[in-house]
């Protein structure tokens, strides 16, 4: 453990790499400030927060003032990203990938091809692919939720029948 931010900091090996895992917005502010009192040039901060991303780059852009990278990082996988490693989107300046992609590449989920994750592109990047992937994903949900109406409201289906209706669309492609 450590007695507060600046021990915190100090018992980093330098070049530091802090990976942020809070709350998006005015948290990721504060923490930043906190910590970046102790921080040298050359280190990194990481927000792994799926913070929007003009946010972000407005923070890499202050925190470059000090030499002090920073990296946004969409990160996407829920329960099973918890249990076998999430997919990660980082973006950054190349070399403050550089710095994390050991760390990246092994915190990863791993697929048949390789790990889930790679240089997604300038800072800002990573967070609005995270953005993208979301909208996918919504509308995925979306059109789950209108297939249920309409099953239920046209087609007249029960949820049993729907139930049933839906877990044979899921053994294969649609």
């Amino acid at each position: 453990g450590s007695s507060g931010p600046e021990d915190f900091v100090n018992k980093l090996k330098k070049p530091r790499k802090i990976i942020l895992l809070v709350m998006a917005g005015p948290p990721v502010d504060s923490t930043i400030e906190t910590l970046s009192e102790f921080l040298e040039p050359g280190d990194l901060i990481v927000d792994g927060g799926n913070e929007w991303y003009t946010n972000t780059t407005r923070r890499a852009l202050e925190l470059e003032k000090r030499g002090i990278l920073f990296m946004g990082m969409g990160i996407s996988g829920g329960e099973e990203g918890a249990r076998y490693g999430p997919s990660l989107m980082p973006g950054s300046k190349k070399k403050a990938y550089d710095l994390m992609e050991p760390i990246l590449l092994k915190c990863a989920a791993q697929v048949d091809d390789g790990p889930c994750t790679g240089y997604i592109g300038p800072i800002g990047s990573g967070n609005y692919v995270k953005m993208v992937h979301n909208g996918i994903e919504y509308g995925d949900m979306q059109l789950i939720a209108e297939v249920y109406d309409c099953l239920r409201k046209i087609v007249g289906l029960n949820n049993d029948d729907m139930s049933r209706q839906f877990a044979k669309w899921n053994e294969g492609a649609l």
